[in-house]
């Protein structure tokens, strides 16, 4: 306490004659002050010869009124002003005259109900507060009196009371002490308010001897069930979070008075968890959970209808101070030695068959043992065990606030393996075999929403736990199996949320940290990075066992047809374009087209042994080119239908033929939605297709034009996914988005794309240079998947360029033996031939500026059917071959031409194959490389057969035979009737020159290329 003033008024002021000689209201106030100035001086002593007059001061500071025996003149008196310094005034006299206050119990009720009255005012009563006149002198006041309950600590005069049972109102006026002193420290007060009160209440408490009146720890609770942080609304509808002092005081008087308080707290909670009649009649804390509705407030189960009883259950905003299960709650965080016996009785509840019960004490338990800050869960283990079992309560409420409260757990209690093994065991068994399907699907969310939320490294589980937040191994396999194993379910909502969230875990948690260093590197990634990711060494077992088949689940989701699910065909279309492998943004790409081709490679490579799951990949983008040859064929149709003679009978003709297409086209789409007033006419496919078709918007047609090309930038899928829905929105609601989500599976998204195909085929060159062939092919199996669904974007300038000297490197290259047997291994020439095939089937026709990579490129083509190709390299050579003299985009149509074309183009190879070198079946004794080689003259001879029947087909000069005709001829005699008979070539003069092994023979090039990674980086340019 601040040392007390010498007094320098004379010693009458403090006596009664003075007070009651006041004039009026201003004087009494000034006499007041007089009064309390100098009853606060050090020197003044009660009964002393040298203040006769304290005595009768005291007194008339209680007088009541003659006419009214209950009214108090200064306590009571009508200015607000004159009350608060009686107050002070006797709260002076109680420091002089303690520990025995000079009045009655009486009129030390009525003193402590206006000192309450007048300490509430300190709430609303800030120092720093200019904005109120006269604030700061207001505040010294109040705060004397807090000060004056904690230094002095008169409020034990009360408890004295209380316990001595004097005055019928103590017990009640001690109550509304504490709580006006718990809550008249405000935010914005200075640190040594809160000390003050904390003081004052802890001096009551222990002032008790044995029990506690359970009204006093109704006080000290209450504050305590509000929780440390409030919502203030003083600014509807918004809310501010802001600190809660009472809170702040409770909880510090709680921790330093816990010795005595301790089991007064925990027989009352436990007398109001086991509904004690006793218990609940002496508290006023409330015995039932405020902070969200119970089961019995929900939907009832309509007899033999589905069971409703189980909605997401209803929080409301308002946290009820007097809850008991808040209370506990919180002093788990304050005093958690006072639950010990309280745990336990609250399980006991677990089992109770009172359903409201059952719930309150399953949601208290979820919240004690989920809290980050406490082991309760470990020292309870059979409470624990006991609330497990809750998971599968009959009642749908609980089992889903058991979901709720199990996925806190995991996110709090990750380093608790084994407490989480269990919690993850509990929860999959929800997934998989609940009966309600909300439920399941409510799991399904959370759980998903977990292991998104999750940290991606588990080393950084320290920083993790200071930001509040988990690492993913707190989302174990068997949890992420649990719910792949709903992707199968026949519910369509459950099988695309299921789907979904998988999806993005896999990206999050897979990709990304897969990926890291080769985004980290750029386009100038070093190759080592690209080959350490899809390298079999060094692999972590537990990362691919817990994400490396959530492709697999996506893919064979596409077992659901339109006709079935088309909903969840269109979601299987958005999360391989934008979450497997990223999304492109106008602000940018999430992955670069190098990530993107690393990842598709690493992806199609966990994918090589899932047949089924190949199988389901490839139809999906076959779906996807359908679409796109489907909506080119219609926009062809629609142009030619607008360029006919408005009204004549070949418009007509021309607009039903594009109607037809159209409609053919509708048939690869989603249905339309019923959106809108006219919902039934709106979404109806027949009102979409008139609509869009009749559309005098040209520009709609145009943004349609470009995606349906496989080979369509970025920028133009992001253009048609912002413009169409606009500039469709004048007919109507459902043709908006039926168009959009047409042009969502028609556009190419990150998946496969042109750029990522590109960047495929030059990392595949780079790995080749690097030797290391494995990689090579993963890469180019990507390219190979790609083409063979959509050749164009193979047949691309740069990419079959790039395809063509490449195989040009294959096959002239000096390598050692282990490089060439490695190359044999994987197929790379193979892969190439064939993809070469494919890609040369959709080349424009132009003559290209650079030939001299095609030129090579024929060469080579050629010599791998004469000579050294395998039998399905012969015949894809022949393919690429044919292609490139007659691509798919420039047909030749007249005959004669395309005669004269195949023969110059495949008569010096048929000669070269039908030559008696190369057409004869080998001796027993041959090595098998040249057993095997005619089996491969023969496969290019049926490839030229089938690809250039006129060529094939030619008769030979003269009386000769025809180089066809020759092949036949073989196959009968030699090969089918067993007579080894050599081809007649007398009659072949000048064609010994065909029967060289070194004809048409590439110079070997010694050495490895230039590095291919400054052509990426090049391509990467061309293309953006």
């Amino acid at each position: 306490m601040a040392p007390r003033r010498k007094a320098n008024d004379p010693p009458q002021v403090l006596s009664a004659s003075y007070l009651e000689g006041a004039k009026n209201k201003n004087d009494l106030l000034k006499r007041l002050k007089n009064i309390t100035e100098q009853l606060s001086d050090e020197d003044v002593e009660p009964h002393s010869p040298h203040y006769p007059g304290l005595s009768s001061l005291a007194t008339s500071l209680v007088s009541v009124n003659d006419d009214d025996d209950t009214s108090y003149i200064y306590l009571n008196h009508k200015d607000k002003d004159v009350r608060l310094h009686s107050v002070l005034a006797c709260m002076e006299l109680f420091y002089i005259y303690a520990p025995e206050p000079p009045w009655n119990e009486d009129e030390i009720i009525e003193i402590f109900q206006q000192m309450i009255r007048q300490l509430g005012n300190l709430a609303t009563c800030i120092p720093n507060d200019t904005s109120v006149s006269n604030q700061v002198h207001q505040y010294e006041a109040y705060f004397r009196i807090l000060e004056q309950l904690s230094e002095v600590k008169i409020g034990v005069v009360l408890v004295d009371l209380v316990r001595t049972e004097q005055a019928p109102h103590a017990l009640e006026t001690l109550c509304e002490l504490i709580k006006t002193i718990l809550t008249c420290v405000h935010v914005d007060h200075p640190p040594e308010v809160g000390q003050h009160a904390e003081s004052a209440v802890a001096a009551c408490v222990e002032e008790f001897e044995g029990n506690i009146p359970n009204a006093v720890l109704d006080e000290l609770l209450m504050p305590v069930g509000s929780g440390p942080v409030t919502y203030s609304k003083e600014n509807p509808p918004a809310q501010i979070q802001q600190t809660n002092p009472s809170y702040l005081v409770a909880a510090k008087v709680l921790r330093k008075t816990e010795d005595k308080i301790s089991s007064p707290i925990a027989n009352l909670l436990n007398g109001i968890f086991s509904g004690d009649p006793k218990t609940l009649e002496s508290t006023s804390l409330s015995a039932e959970d405020s902070t969200e509705s119970p089961p019995s407030s929900g939907k009832k189960k309509k007899k033999g209808g589905k069971d409703t009883s189980s909605p997401t259950l209803n929080f409301t905003k308002d946290v009820g101070a007097g809850d008991v299960y808040s209370i506990a709650y919180e002093l788990h965080r304050i005093t958690p030695m006072i639950l010990t016996t309280v745990i336990g009785t609250v399980a006991s509840d677990l089992t109770n068959t009172d359903v409201d019960k059952r719930w309150q004490a399953t949601k208290l338990l979820g919240r004690l043992f989920a809290a980050r800050t406490s082991d309760i869960a470990m020292r309870f283990r059979p409470c624990f065990r006991d609330w497990l079992r809750r998971s599968y309560d009959p009642e749908g409420a609980i089992r889903e606030m058991m979901i709720r409260s199990l996925t806190n757990f995991l996110s709090s209690q990750y380093n608790q393996t084994d407490l989480c093994s269990d919690v993850s065991e509990a929860l999959s068994v929800i997934i998989k075999l609940d009966k309600i399907t909300e439920i399941r699907v409510y799991a399904i969310h959370q759980v998903c929403e977990l292991a998104h939320s999750a940290t991606s490294d588990d080393a950084a589980a320290g920083e993790a736990n200071r930001r509040k937040t988990h690492p993913i191994s707190a989302v174990s396999a068997e949890l992420l199996n649990a719910v792949g194993s709903r992707v199968s379910s026949k519910f369509k909502t459950e099988r695309k949320d299921a789907i979904t969230g998988l999806a993005k875990i896999y990206y999050k948690h897979y990709v990304s940290k897969k990926l890291q260093h080769v985004q980290e590197g750029g386009e100038n990634v070093d190759i080592d990075e690209i080959l350490d990711v899809l390298s079999k060494e060094n692999v972590d077992t537990a990362l691919e066992e817990k994400f490396s088949w959530i492709p697999q689940k996506v893919f064979e989701s596409v077992f659901f047809t339109d006709k079935q699910d088309p909903d969840l065909r269109s979601r299987i279309f958005q999360i391989v374009d934008d979450i497997m492998l990223g999304t492109v943004k106008k602000e940018g790409a999430m992955l670069s087209p190098t990530s993107r081709a690393v990842g598709l490679a690493m992806m199609l490579q966990t994918l090589q042994t899932k047949d089924s799951a190949n199988k389901w990949m490839c139809t999906l983008f076959s779906h996807r080119s359908n679409l796109q040859r489907s909506l080119a064929s219609y926009l062809d149709a629609r142009s030619k239908a607008k360029e006919c003679e408005s009204g004549s009978a070949e418009a007509f003709t021309a607009d039903a033929d594009a109607m037809e297409k159209l409609e053919k086209m509708a048939a690869l789409c989603a249905p339309p939605l019923a959106t809108g007033k006219n919902s039934a006419d709106e979404g109806d496919l027949e009102t979409v297709l008139r609509k869009l078709h009749a559309a005098k918007d040209k520009h709609i047609f145009r943004i349609l034009s470009t995606i349906a090309t496989p080979t369509h930038s970025p920028s133009a899928r992001l253009r048609a996914l912002d413009e169409l829905p606009k500039r469709t929105k004048s007919l109507g609601n459902a043709t908006s988005s039926w168009v959009r989500s047409m042009a969502r599976r028609c556009a190419m998204g990150s998946f496969i794309n042109s750029e990522s195909i590109d960047t495929c085929i030059m990392l595949s060159q780079e790995c080749f240079e690097a030797g290391d062939c494995e990689a090579a092919s993963h890469f180019l199996r990507c390219v190979k998947i790609a083409t063979s669904i959509f050749p164009a974007i193979g047949g691309t300038k740069e990419c079959f360029k790039t395809l063509a000297e490449f195989f040009d490197l294959c096959r002239t290259t000096v390598m050692t033996s282990a490089m060439k047997k490695d190359m044999e291994k994987f197929g790379i020439v193979t892969i190439i031939s064939d993809i070469l095939a494919k890609a040369a089937s959709s080349r424009t026709g132009k003559k290209e500026k650079d030939t001299d990579s095609v030129d090579t490129l024929r060469k080579q083509l050629h010599r791998t059917c004469t000579r050294e190709g395998t039998p399905e390299q012969a015949r894809n050579a022949v393919y690429a071959i044919a292609a490139m003299m007659n691509p798919r985009s420039k047909p030749v149509t007249d005959l004669s031409v395309r005669a004269r074309k195949e023969k110059n183009e495949f008569e010096p190879i048929l000669k070269a194959l039908v030559n008696p070198s190369r057409l004869s079946i080998p001796d027993d004794d041959a090595n098998p490389k040249t057993k095997d080689r005619i089996i491969s003259v023969l496969t290019a001879i049926t490839a030229i057969a089938e690809c250039a029947p006129y060529a094939f087909n030619a008769s030979g000069e003269g009386s000769k035979l025809g180089w066809g005709e020759r092949a036949i001829k073989f196959a009968l005699d030699s090969a089918l009737l067993g007579r080894n008979t050599r081809l007649d070539t007398s009659r072949d003069d000048g064609d010994e020159s065909e029967d060289s092994d070194n004809d048409e023979e590439s110079p070997e090039k010694v050495g490895v290329r230039r590095p291919t990674k400054g052509k990426r980086m090049a391509c990467l340019c061309t293309v953006k």
